[in-house]
């Protein structure tokens, strides 16, 4: 894949704009994200992505690209509170994207369908880049098994790092940070994976 020709359109974190683009598909995510994603899905040749937060489905989109271009056939299946009107486009290209709420009001349960998709044999990423990252990553955290991965978006690992490091140089969104699932990490035994390579893309990325 060529990153560089194929990224229609990159951040500007000087006036706020945190879109990029990968061949057209729009995604809130920093531009490096495409290169990572790609090497990372590569490397550990996952069986399955669930993925919380489907939003403008770019990143989705292109999950599924590295997926097919690789021959991966990875699973990938997203969830979105509220629909977009491609959504059903993205669905014919193998796409499962499902527009509900898998979670209670105060996020202590989840659907037994997620458990059962994340606790198939075979490796799982479980994405959280949701409304509400911290609840999603606590409550994930619980059911993904031994050499499964979890990973969350707008991650820096404490505010003064954000706010001197990341603030208009990276990326200028914040909401989960180290502090907010260290109890989740020890409880489930999750060892932090790559943090130089994913902290450059804010996503958190953890191992059981």
């Amino acid at each position: 894949m060529l990153f560089n020709k194929e990224i229609t359109k990159k951040i500007d974190l000087n006036i706020n704009d945190g879109l990029s683009s990968y061949m057209g598909m729009a995604a809130q995510q920093n531009h490096n994200v495409y290169q990572t994603f790609y090497n990372f899905l590569n490397e550990i040749k996952p069986k399955r992505i669930i993925e919380i937060g489907t939003a403008l489905g770019g990143f989705t989109q292109f999950l599924k690209k590295v997926s097919d271009e690789s021959h991966l056939n990875i699973d990938i299946l997203s969830y979105d509170i509220h629909k977009m009107a491609w959504y059903e486009d993205m669905v014919k290209t193998g796409i499962d994207v499902r527009v509900e709420n898998i979670f209670d009001v105060d996020y202590s349960f989840t659907k037994q369908e997620v458990i059962d998709f994340i606790q198939q044999d075979g490796i799982t990423i479980v994405l959280c880049d949701g409304g509400d990252k911290v609840r999603e990553f606590n409550i994930l955290s619980n059911y993904i098994k031994e050499g499964d991965f979890i990973m969350a978006h707008d991650y820096i690992d404490n505010y003064e790092n954000f706010n001197t490091n990341y603030y208009k140089k990276i990326w200028n969104w914040h909401e989960i940070s180290d502090i907010d699932i260290t109890n989740a990490c020890e409880r489930n035994n999750l060892k932090t994976y790559n943090k130089n390579i994913f902290d450059l893309v804010v996503w958190v990325c953890k191992k059981k």
